[in-house]
């Protein structure tokens, strides 16, 4: 494992290496900061309406259900659209510069590479989420009162999720050279998937059952209401060792040719 973490290493200095990284970087930042602000002030609106007409349904609602539990829906949809910026370059980059050739010369196995650009993706991401932690306390600063468990469930769940997605796109971007090409597959599935939680609301019977077992969006929603369900741990946990094990046989086909 210390190969994964030296190439790890590497590659999340790549990002930042890069206008690609700087830039997801600001627009991740700068997308979660405007869905924070809008549903912490349609939570203040909310209030004060309800202070003054008495509504019955809005006294109830809690802030940690309704700003961060609102917020991770949110980024979940975002996340279809960063995943594949982020994952495209992971194999697809080493291919098109003749650099992963090189990289089978190193003393490195198979297991170390896969492992490395993967913990790579998450390393950049954790690097992404970590500045909204300050949203949190930002709450807390102004006199709510937060549920935390409901709000580690939150990050939790959009961690599990956000790990799922970048090992699907680790695997596409393993099986081209060009970038955009495994951005526009990556991002093809994702919608392919989101579509399965869509489809789920709308069918009846065993077919619902099965979109459902197969949609990670309806696994992670019950993260975003502060509900733990072991099943959709062992789903996510699932889901990532699939493709990132498609991912090593995606690599080791190299071995066949010839």
């Amino acid at each position: 494992m210390k190969n994964a973490f030296i190439l790890a290493r590497k590659d999340i200095a790549s990002y930042f290496h890069s206008w690609l990284g700087v830039l997801v970087f600001i627009f991740f930042f700068l997308t979660a900061g405007i869905f924070y602000s809008f549903l912490v002030l349609g939570y203040a609106r909310l209030s004060v309406e309800a202070a003054h007409n008495a509504y019955e349904g809005v006294q109830g609602l809690k802030i940690t259900h309704f700003v961060f539990g609102s917020f991770f829906l949110n980024m979940s949809i975002f996340l279809m659209f960063l995943v594949p910026l982020v994952s495209m370059r992971a194999f697809s980059e080493e291919r098109k510069n003749q650099t992963l050739e090189l990289l089978f010369t190193y003393p490195f196995s198979d297991f170390d590479i896969v492992c490395g650009k993967f913990l790579g993706l998450v390393g950049f991401f954790v690097l992404l989420l970590s500045p909204t932690v300050g949203y949190v306390f930002l709450l807390k600063g102004l006199g709510a009162k937060l549920d935390w468990s409901t709000v580690l469930l939150g990050y939790a769940g959009f961690s599990l999720l956000a790990t799922a997605y970048l090992s699907l796109g680790l695997f596409v971007s393993s099986l081209t050279d060009n970038q955009v090409i495994s951005a526009i597959v990556t991002f093809g599935c994702l919608v392919l998937l989101w579509i399965f939680d869509w489809g789920s609301a709308v069918s009846e019977g065993s077919v619902s059952q099965w979109l459902v077992a197969l949609s990670p969006v309806a696994h992670y929603r019950e993260f975003t209401a502060g509900i733990l369900d072991l099943s959709h741990v062992v789903y996510f946990c699932f889901f990532s060792l699939y493709f990132l094990f498609l991912t090593l046989r995606s690599i080791e086909t190299r071995n066949w040719k010839g």
